[in-house]
């Protein structure tokens, strides 16, 4: 069934009789303040009420112009067929240390530092989350938003390929890294959102407490998955567990120490246990939209009456020849 998605438009429809009758257009027919086509015209309307004289007819074929008009900037549409799509609902943030001791090579590895063995680990858990959205969030001293959020998995792992250990500074803001991800997830319309934070550090740098950036993670909902790497000996610049282990509990989410790629498999493999993949159907009736028809059929009247008139024209040219 055809309807208008701006019914409103057809309340201008008496715009150009309302226009001939404004205070100090009366007498002024020929005037030059009214422009606009078929409103000087209109006129005719009221002084030659029949229909069938020529006066008549071409008021008619005004206002038959002027609806027509207003029918396409109604816009007529007919309803499509039903379609469904799925969209994501798990927005996920990958808050990931690169501080400069993400550099040493301790992981079982030879050859590898701690951070090449957490990219190729975080590719592979990136790689299985086909439904989810997920961003990257780099932290040391500083904090960026290094990747936003997206289903495109080859552009996520693009970026992790070129993510390098020391850029960001020394030392570690895991209150500042929090506080991002929690910032950039209030936008999110996602039903579950999702911070899975890997450090290998304690907090000792940036503007944001830790324990205020995970009391903010609790009132929005925020689950937090915290991934330790390599020595849990906070006195020798280890990982600072207890907080790793609460940001967990708090949130709903899972704590894990690792020291070794098998390890750090397994955490990610249990974050996507716990987090099973889903989707959320979506159905919309897209509408086809049929304003070029009275566009078309206004066009061609006029093309017909230009013709016309200048066929007229040149008949007359040559009588007079």
């Amino acid at each position: 069934m055809i309807h208008f998605a701006w019914p409103f438009v057809f309340l201008l429809l008496p715009l150009p009789f309302i226009a001939r009758r404004l205070p100090g257009q009366a007498g002024r027919e020929n005037s030059a303040a009214i422009k606009v086509p078929f409103f000087a015209e209109i006129k005719t309307i009221s002084k030659k009420p029949g229909v069938f004289s020529p006066a008549g007819r071409k008021a008619s074929l005004l206002w038959g112009l002027w609806l027509l008009l207003l029918m396409a900037a109604a816009r007529p549409q007919m309803p499509g067929k039903l379609q469904n799509y799925t969209v994501p609902v798990r927005d996920i943030i990958l808050a990931l240390d690169i501080s400069r001791s993400m550099t040493r090579q301790d992981m079982g590895e030879t050859g590898k530092s701690r951070l090449a063995v957490v990219k190729e680990a975080a590719a592979a858990f990136v790689s299985k989350r086909q439904n989810d959205r997920i961003g990257i969030i780099l932290f040391a001293e500083q904090t960026n938003l290094y990747m936003p959020l997206t289903v495109d998995s080859q552009a996520l792992n693009k970026m992790l390929s070129g993510v390098r250990a020391g850029l960001l500074g020394s030392l570690t803001a895991l209150g500042d890294a929090l506080g991002l991800s929690l910032q950039y997830l209030e936008k999110s319309q996602a039903r579950h959102k999702i911070i899975v934070l890997l450090t290998d550090g304690v907090n000792n740098a940036g503007n944001v407490a830790p324990q205020d950036a995970l009391q903010a993670a609790e009132q929005k909902g925020v689950t937090i998955y915290t991934i330790g790497v390599g020595s849990e000996n906070t006195a020798q610049g280890g990982v600072d567990t207890d907080f790793l282990k609460q940001a967990a509990e708090r949130t709903n989410g899972l704590f894990f120490m690792v020291d070794d790629r098998p390890a750090l498999d397994r955490a990610y493999r249990e974050i996507s246990q716990n987090e099973p993949l889903s989707e959320a159907s979506v159905y919309l009736i897209k509408q086809k939209e049929l304003y070029f028809w009275p566009l078309l059929v206004f066009v061609l009247i006029i093309s017909a009456v230009v013709f016309q008139r200048t066929a007229q024209r040149i008949a007359f040219r040559r009588g007079d020849g």
